[in-house]
């Protein structure tokens, strides 16, 4: 159980003092779903978090006011005041996965329930707010859960342990712009316990799996639709940049095992335990990340070696692609939506930034063009969006500070690019392009048109069936039906 924050506790979310550069005091997702900081971060996948944000470009390099910041994309794609659950448009597109996943891990008057208490709140919903109010939630369940196992109700005790970890993840999203911003491992590790209590109360109960991976193991799931030990096609289920474990049970697992597909779930660099737990972070070489994970189900007997395919959700759309195109043994690939490349994402005056000079000159161009203009929305998007590429920004930002390595993340985030890539792959590859997604934009056809393969298909959602914007995040049904369709048309199932 998670204890909410003091009621004097100083509001994290409010205009935080100019950080001194090169501070030394030292995570998803995507990044994405947190939205770009207008002059400082449009991300990268999401990243999907969650990943990269769009802004809209501004040209030139001279100094900027907060009037001439461009949206964030979040608030671009609240302007139609569709799915207004709050005003804050950060606030509201977030919240959207957790009522898009009723039905399967959450319950859409539990998180009713949450958005009112948030909107309850004196002042309006803010980070805090909506943190608290879900903890409380996730607190809720853990308890009933708890009286559901003594009681000897496994069904209904499962069923509450999973949407307890729901909520718990979507308040672990928030914690950077809390009062308690180094409070992630505290929520993570709670929310893992309940992820994890849920999945052994399941039949056949998933099998957990340390994946040898240079100093740290990664921690991994293989869900099984039975435990009869017969060989069956596999799905890596790859998560995006600030997604957790849970989601990816409603993003697509639930749905693969109802196909007799097993599923495995886990978390590479930068993702979950990796980044909260122990500060490791995001590489752009994903072949070295999804090799490993492959050499682990190769050894197992009750998977098919020759059908193991990979679907990459959210910032996954572009690292699935990377290691697809060096990872033979992947037998079919799913880019969910499609992503080319981090740094093309960010407005001109941030690109602008980093062509400063020398490091020292980057970071101070950094902290004299950027950081004195941005908004609170803005000042959580940097945190959010930036933690996963370095450990020094990771511990910048649990220490509520803003991020002033600019030089160095500068460096960094180009390398996430499937330009000269994308055409080595040479297994079927699905892209999939959302409607409205203001952080991929063009870039799912971008894939698409780089792609070489002899088999590859783009599918588009829209807003008929309620699956637009990104990862479609209030109809996760609609993706998993044609992903997996599109996947059993390729096993010939």
């Amino acid at each position: 159980m998670i204890h909410r924050h003091r009621p004097d506790a100083p509001p994290a979310d409010a205009p935080d003092a100019p950080p001194t550069a090169g501070h030394p005091s030292p995570s998803r997702r995507a990044v994405l779903l947190t939205g770009a900081a207008a002059s400082a971060a449009a991300l990268t996948a999401c990243t999907s978090g969650n990943d990269g944000a769009l802004g809209t470009p501004v040209a030139g390099t001279a100094p900027v006011t907060p009037t001439t910041l461009p949206l964030t994309p979040e608030q671009a794609a609240l302007g139609n005041g569709d799915f207004a659950l709050f005003t804050q448009a950060d606030l509201n597109f977030q919240t959207l996965f957790a009522l898009g996943s009723a039905g399967q891990i959450a319950v859409a008057g539990e998180v009713a329930s949450v958005v009112a208490q948030a909107n309850s709140t004196p002042g309006g919903a803010t980070y805090q707010a909506l943190f608290d109010a879900f903890v409380a939630m996730g607190n809720r369940l853990q308890e009933a859960a708890t009286t559901s196992v003594k009681a000897g109700h496994k069904v209904t005790a499962r069923s509450q342990f999973l949407r307890s970890a729901k909520y718990y993840a979507q308040a672990l999203y928030w914690v950077p712009g809390t009062s308690t911003p180094g409070a992630e491992a505290d929520v993570y590790t709670v929310m893992n316990d309940s992820f994890e209590a849920g999945l052994g109360l399941m039949d056949p109960a998933p099998q957990r799996m340390a994946i040898p991976y240079g100093k740290k193991d990664l921690p991994a799931w293989l869900l099984r639709p039975s435990d009869d030990g017969k060989a069956r096609p596999t799905i890596i289920m790859n998560n995006g940049s600030d997604g957790q474990n849970v989601d990816m049970l409603a993003q697509g697992g639930f749905g693969a095992l109802e196909r007799g597909y097993n599923v495995l779930i886990f978390e590479g660099p930068g993702q979950g335990s990796q980044l909260f737990l122990h500060n490791i972070v995001f590489r752009p070489d994903w072949e070295k990340v999804i090799g490993p994970v492959i050499d682990a189900l190769s050894k197992r007997s009750d998977v098919d070696k020759l059908k193991i395919a990979v679907r990459g959700i959210s910032f996954g759309g572009e690292l699935c692609p990377r290691a697809a195109a060096f990872e033979p043994r992947l037998a079919a690939v799913i880019a969910d939506p499609g992503s080319t490349s981090a740094w093309d994402n960010y407005p001109t005056v941030v690109q602008n930034t980093a062509k400063a000079g020398t490091p020292e000159q980057v970071d101070a161009a950094w902290a004299q063009v950027i950081l004195p203009n941005v908004t609170p929305e803005q000042q959580f998007s940097l945190r959010k969006t930036l933690e996963i590429f370095s450990p020094v920004t990771h511990n910048q930002v649990i220490a509520g500070q803003l991020p002033t390595n600019w030089s160095e993340l500068s460096t960094i985030i180009p390398k996430y690019n499937l330009t000269g890539v994308a055409e080595k792959i040479t297994c079927p590859t699905l892209v999939t392009r959302y409607e409205g997604d203001i952080w991929f934009k063009d870039e799912p056809q971008q894939l698409y048109d780089m792609l070489t393969t002899k088999k590859k298909d783009l599918v588009q959602f829209s807003s008929v069936d309620g699956s637009q914007y990104h990862c479609g995040p209030m109809a996760p049904q609609v993706a998993n039906e044609a992903c997996w369709d599109w996947l059993d048309d390729q096993f010939g199932r």
